[in-house]
């Protein structure tokens, strides 16, 4: 433990050990995450985990495509398995509203570089996944780049990733 910190980020889950990690990805070492008790102690390990990039805010949609993409490398850089399993997603419209609202959010997608991602007609959508009944279904956005993961194993590889670049837990 140093004697001082130029940042200390308060709180173990997974967003205060990706914040730590980020801290260190810009530069500074001089940083550490206390935790009262131990990583993931508070909400995030009961976390969903569930993760996609879909939202109507181009900002919200590119920071979590960002994210999304990070998931590997701080596996690779830390050394720690996070869990990650990109299973693909569809959210379906059954109505002309919900429909125009995917639409607009595949536009959003276009906008900001995100490519995984395509409009669907509800044959397709069945074939992504037989057990779907489509009947009423007007289509559908699927995104290849959704999935879920383990949120401890993420919230220990950002903090081991962060380690390895100066940064202290404690």
């Amino acid at each position: 433990m140093k004697s001082h910190y130029r940042a200390v980020v308060i709180g173990g889950g997974v967003v205060g050990a990706s914040v730590l990690y980020h801290l260190t990805r810009f530069g500074w070492s001089d940083v550490a995450l206390i935790e009262r008790a131990e990583l993931t102690a508070g909400s995030t390990w009961h976390a969903a985990a569930g993760f996609h990039a879909l939202n109507a805010d181009p900002n919200v949609a590119a920071l979590q495509d960002y994210t999304i993409k990070l998931y590997r490398e701080i596996e690779a850089e830390s050394g720690q398995n996070a869990g990650l399993h990109m299973t693909g997603g569809v959210n379906m419209a059954s109505d002309p509203h919900r429909w125009e609202w995917l639409k607009s959010a595949w536009a959003v997608f276009q906008s900001v570089g995100i490519e995984t991602a395509r409009l669907v007609t509800p044959e397709e959508i069945k074939e992504i996944c037989p057990i779907v009944d489509v009947s009423g279904v007007l289509g559908g956005l699927y995104d290849s780049n959704e999935g879920h993961l383990d949120p401890y194993g993420t919230t220990h590889a950002y903090a081991g990733a962060a380690r390895k670049r100066g940064a202290d837990v404690i």
